[in-house]
């Protein structure tokens, strides 16, 4: 009997000291995240916006001229710009049906008033790729909305089916379908 009642006391106690342990552990983990959910990182500090899953749409009769997504935005409404990380442009041809070219990059900058947006990449190129299969491989990109072009004084890669072409500087125009390299271009052909 005696047994019976050390054992009982025994377990009440150890049953009464994991409810408090636990009930310890619960308070402290919400006052943690509630502490850490009201103070702004460093990051976030004097964002008007800080948004997980960005997207941006230039829409023109209802339909999208481009799109512009990033894993995370950090949004100044005063200086009308989005700091962007880890971007995806998407440009659509003038009927808006179908996509024109898509450019990733790790991080940018847009101007939400004017709407142009100044791609890097420092790891990993910035890569634009065409409808028409081929690709431009720069450090950096700047879209300007009101002329719809490209441009970059940065060394450049382009690569065609069997075709290498490198140089420095270009510009693009995407209604017209065309880019033009500034300074010491060169052009290899391999074949397949």
């Amino acid at each position: 009997m005696k047994t019976y009642i050390i054992r009982s006391v025994l377990t009440i106690s150890v049953i009464a000291l994991t409810v408090f342990v636990a009930h310890r552990v619960i308070t402290h983990m919400q006052a943690r995240s509630a502490a850490t959910a009201s103070v702004p990182t460093k990051e976030q500090q004097g964002a008007d916006a800080w948004i997980q899953g960005f997207s941006y749409h230039q829409t023109r009769s209802g339909a999208s001229k481009w799109v512009v997504t990033a894993d995370q935005a950090k949004v100044f409404d005063e200086k009308h710009t989005a700091e962007l990380q880890e971007v995806k442009v998407q440009l659509f041809d003038q009927d808006f049906q179908k996509e024109q070219m898509h450019i990733v990059a790790e991080e940018g900058v847009m101007n939400t008033e004017s709407n142009d947006f100044d791609l890097v990449s420092q790891d990993k190129k910035t890569i634009m790729t065409f409808e028409a299969g081929y690709q431009v491989f720069s450090d950096r990109l700047t879209w300007k909305e009101d002329a719809r072009q490209f441009q970059t004084e940065d060394s450049v890669v382009i690569l065609a089916q069997g075709l290498v072409i490198t140089g420095t500087g270009l510009i693009g125009d995407i209604e017209k379908k065309e880019f033009q390299l500034l300074h010491n271009v060169r052009a290899e052909v391999s074949s397949p």
